[in-house]
């Protein structure tokens, strides 16, 4: 009887020192709660270039959430993760222990989805399992995305334009200059952790912040950013002379950096920064991708060579910005005053002005381009070109005869004669009437005039309209189209309609 005592003592020692030996190997985890836990789960992906797509040599993440809203704890959990399909070049890892979520708590974990360089573009499809010890799982959950190919980033200075201290579009000697860059991603790959340093060559001195270093971040195929910096230079780069600045690109992958010499010329005419406004673009490109411009304005940015011109052909470009008190500026022009007018174009008395002596009698050509007001007189209705000194109610006295100066052009010993006028000779602008009080239905304006025989005339408004502005490209209505067609672009205007009034061939 003793001895039987003894074996169930031994026996019932062994089997608690048994169950103790497993709790100490970690096999707690499947015990039972008193109560019942409750499992919901939610997944989302997440990857660094914001595309929502797994790329080519990308690594994204399975963000798996397990929230545990009952009463008892949750037991050795466990995430499994299974695919449609196999797709070439993609990992992860597909079982990942959660452990034991407590009641109440909930557990977060990551899953790392890798893809190199053969991942093809594909439709990826997960299932997501969690799987709590004693049968309490979550619903599974599916989730999908899309891979992406690799496709090489190209990265390229698109576009740049300066706002320079005198506000004449050049750089010169120690002015001041803010520079606008537009760095753009032209390949059909998505560029990462994009950087942007400024290099600065001989005799070239970053100013303003002395920043040369600038964070473009993520750049998806297609898309640009912008970045200012200032600079100036000595007197030792002489005009006409490129100005020894760089901007080096670089990618978080080396071999996508690229160098981009800046074709800056001192003294020369630069493009000039305008403010746009561009709409987004989708970042799936099977084709050619436009470069973004926009910083200058495109018809200064393409000059057209033409033909060249003869020893004795002669150009005289007058643009009549800033006139006297009352009377409104006309953007983008420089000026000429009334002595200038009769000095190169001769007067009404004495017809033989500074370009008459500069022709050589059937062999120069001549071309003149006018920019600026023009008004009538008030009493008998002739049209005057209105120089920078003169004044609209005066205009008889102070202005230029618009009559005398096709006259003397008619007298000029030219092989060809080619005009430009871009201006009205209404009185009346944009921003109002050049006369004081007076309402435009009062002014009358002569129409007809005697032109330049065989010279080649073109007006961007009869006598009688008003020429208008184009402010977005810094020129007004005609020039601007007048420069784009001389680009050999074909105008296409709404209603069939010219961008200017009138061409004649007299």
């Amino acid at each position: 009887m003793l001895k039987n005592v003894l074996f169930a003592v031994f026996l019932g020692c062994l089997i608690l020192l048994a169950s103790t030996a497993q709790a100490g190997k970690g096999k707690v985890d499947i015990a039972v709660s008193p109560v019942p836990p409750a499992l919901t789960m939610s997944i989302k992906f997440v990857e660094p270039s914001g595309n929502n797509m797994l790329d080519a040599d990308e690594t994204g993440k399975l963000v798996i959430t397990v929230k545990n809203s009952g009463k008892g704890d949750a037991f050795d959990c466990k995430a499994n993760v299974s695919t449609a399909k196999i797709i070439k070049g993609m990992s992860f890892e597909r079982e990942v222990s959660l452990g034991t979520i407590a009641a109440g708590e909930t557990m977060v974990k990551e899953i790392e989805v890798k893809a190199d360089e053969d991942i093809p573009t594909d439709n990826a499809g997960f299932t997501i399992n969690v799987k709590e010890a004693n049968g309490f799982d979550p619903a599974p959950i599916k989730l999908a995305f899309r891979t992406k190919a690799f496709a090489e980033p190209k990265l390229i200075v698109a576009d740049m334009g300066i706002n320079d201290q005198n506000q004449n579009g050049r750089i010169d000697p120690m002015e001041m200059v803010e520079l606008t860059v537009r760095a753009q991603n032209i390949g059909q790959g998505d560029a990462r952790g994009v950087v942007a340093d400024v290099k600065a060559g001989n005799n070239v001195f970053i100013g303003g912040d002395g920043q040369t270093r600038f964070d473009l971040g993520s750049l998806p195929s297609g898309k640009f950013k912008d970045f200012k910096f200032m600079f100036y230079t000595n007197t030792r780069i002489a005009n006409g002379e490129k100005i020894p600045l760089t901007v080096s690109l670089t990618e978080a992958r080396p071999r996508f950096n690229q160098d981009n010499p800046l074709t800056l010329v001192m003294n020369a005419p630069q493009k000039k920064v305008e403010e746009i406004v561009v709409a987004g673009q989708d970042t799936q490109k099977t084709d050619d991708i436009a470069i973004a411009g926009g910083l200058s304005v495109d018809v200064d940015a393409n000059i057209s060579i033409g033909q060249k011109a003869g020893k004795y052909d002669i150009a005289v470009v007058i643009g009549n910005k800033n006139y006297g008190e009352g009377v409104h500026a006309v953007a983008y022009a420089e000026n000429a005053t009334l002595s200038k007018l009769n000095e190169i174009f001769g007067t009404e008395r004495d017809p033989k002005g500074r370009l008459h002596k500069y022709i050589k009698p059937n062999v120069s050509r001549v071309f003149i381009y006018y920019g600026g007001h023009g008004a009538p007189d008030l009493e008998s209705g002739d049209a005057f070109f209105v120089p920078v000194d003169g004044n609209p109610e005066y205009i008889r006295a102070s202005g230029y005869r618009l009559q005398t100066f096709y006259d003397n052009l008619s007298k000029l010993p030219a092989k060809k004669v080619t005009v430009v006028l871009d201006a009205c000779f209404s009185g009346n602008t944009d921003k109002g009437m050049l006369f004081k009080g007076i309402s435009p239905a009062m002014v009358k304006v002569k129409k007809e005039y005697r032109g330049p025989a065989g010279a080649v005339l073109m007006t961007s408004a009869s006598v009688d309209q008003v020429s208008v502005w184009y402010p977005e490209k810094r020129h007004s209505l005609f020039t601007y189209y007048f420069l784009k067609g001389l680009q050999g672009r074909r105008i296409i205007t709404r209603m069939g309609k010219s961008p200017w009034a009138s061409f004649q061939n007299i």
